[in-house]
């Protein structure tokens, strides 16, 4: 996926989030399938907003890590296909 895709959230899904640190819950309305995210799910959720590109994500959940995985943009791209996949976002 290139980086500079901007990833949107879909107006279909509806987020919930569970006690601190216990992640959330998204919501497809057409579908009615709800779909468990950890803690770090929720992170991004969060942190795509009204949009963003995939670069400015992947920095911005790098700066809030105090140890980054190597792997971290693969990690993100991987989700953000996963949730796009599943209508909950929109690429374009």
């Amino acid at each position: 996926m290139e980086a500079s895709r901007r990833i949107r959230r879909s107006d279909r899904a509806v987020f919930r989030e569970l006690t601190e640190d216990e992640g959330g819950v998204l919501l497809h309305l057409d579908s009615g399938a709800y779909h468990g995210l950890n803690a770090m799910g929720t992170l991004i959720w969060g942190l795509i907003g009204d949009g963003t590109e995939l670069r400015e994500l992947v920095e911005e959940v790098r700066t809030r890590l105090s140890d980054p995985p190597a792997g971290l943009e693969a990690d993100v791209t991987a989700f953000i296909e996963d949730l796009s996949e599943r209508d909950l976002l929109s690429l374009d």
